[in-house]
């Protein structure tokens, strides 16, 4: 029998042409391009084209994408009422992975294959999700569900179904440069999650409730909304070096510092850490990174650990008044793209996954009566 690696670490299952990680080295590529190339002069939406294309789209090709991304952005009056009948305290990403399959429940058209009704749940869900989290967020606060502004993009609707307001250039860019650096992250658990589920010949509606499901798990998903709780708990940063040395000598994490991966540092929390110091500048948000700041020194000082996306995340989530309850489904909103994107490939190359285990139970037994057992 091989060797056991816990977890899958450091075990290659295929080959992929989307996501390149070298972690080593701190870089990021999505089909080559480097993620701070894409962060300062791409959108979310030319990225997705990317990721699902291998290619930068063209003007007319990226013009046509957003339109069709637009098309598919609004939600019908029965996914409405599936929101509405949920509980106002259900947890968001549980709200997303039961809307996106009712959403991808419905069957396809008798004259539609099976690839084809595949591309038109990858559009449909990956436009829509955002819709679902931020109408749901409005009809958990008793407000009126909005339809998206066929004027905005990815990012700017977003923000504005949750506010009724159209946010500042400002803002849209601090979210857009978010969604861009959530879109893909190679195999994770639950981009492997899908592409298990897809393995079997199962829908692209289905691959994508597994990456939800598993991505709302505390370990992948919620570190963001962890990140921000801590900052709270800690509270002022004359506390910070005491709150660090008693987790660390209770030998608990410090949420958003260290990654799997990335041995030095994670080239998309450099990123973030910019967008964050100017989104909080003369705002009432900046106290939050300042203290992030003084807490990624002290963490560097004490363990060597840099912090991961997730850390500068909270606090440029916070700032764009995002609930801490919804930021792990801001998560789920934009990494649909890069799960979608990694279903594709595993069709175009699917062989069913089926892994072995080493049996450590008991030796050959046999059958007691119930009447003789003690």
């Amino acid at each position: 029998m091989a060797e056991i690696e816990k977890g899958l670490e450091g075990v290659v299952i295929g080959k992929s042409a989307i996501t390149f990680i070298d972690g080593l080295h701190g870089i990021l590529r999505y089909r080559g391009i480097d993620i701070k190339e894409l962060a300062k002069n791409s959108s979310y939406e030319e990225v997705s084209y990317l990721l699902w294309n291998g290619r930068l789209p063209t003007k007319t090709q990226l013009s046509k994408f957003a339109k069709d991304l637009s098309r598919q952005r609004s939600l019908s009056p029965a996914v409405v009422q599936v929101l509405k009948s949920l509980p106002r305290n259900s947890d968001p990403m549980e709200v997303a992975r039961t809307a996106v399959s009712y959403v991808a429940a419905f069957p396809r058209k008798k004259s539609e294959t099976f690839e084809r009704a595949n591309h038109r749940k990858a559009v449909q869900l990956a436009s829509s999700l955002s819709t679902i989290v931020s109408t749901y967020d409005r009809v958990r606060r008793g407000q009126r569900p909005l339809r998206p502004d066929s004027k905005l993009g990815h990012a700017a609707n977003f923000l504005y179904l949750r506010t009724g307001r159209k946010p500042s250039r400002e803002f849209e860019r601090a979210y857009d440069t978010i969604c861009m650096l959530y879109a893909d992250h190679e195999m994770n658990a639950s981009t492997f999650a899908g592409c298990v589920t897809v393995s079997t010949l199962a829908d692209l509606g289905g691959g994508v409730t597994s990456a939800i499901a598993t991505l709302a798990g505390p370990l992948h998903g919620g570190s963001n909304q962890r990140v921000m709780e801590m900052l709270e708990k800690i509270g002022s940063a004359d506390k910070i070096e005491k709150f660090v040395d008693d987790e660390l000598a209770a030998g608990r994490r410090i949420m958003g510092f260290g990654h799997r991966i990335y041995k030095n540092f994670d080239p998309r929390a450099l990123i973030l850490k910019e967008v964050a110091d100017r989104l909080t500048r003369e705002s009432k948000s900046r106290k939050w990174f300042d203290m992030a700041e003084k807490i990624e020194d002290y963490v560097w000082e004490k363990k060597n650990l840099r912090p991961n996306i997730e850390f500068y995340a909270a606090v440029t989530l916070n700032a764009l008044g995002i609930p801490k309850d919804l930021m792990p489904s801001v998560f789920a909103c934009n990494r649909i793209v890069g799960w979608i994107a990694h279903i594709f490939e595993q069709y175009a190359d699917n062989r069913l996954m089926r892994p072995l285990t080493e049996y450590v139970g008991p030796e050959e037994q046999h059958y007691v009566p119930l009447s003789q057992r003690s």
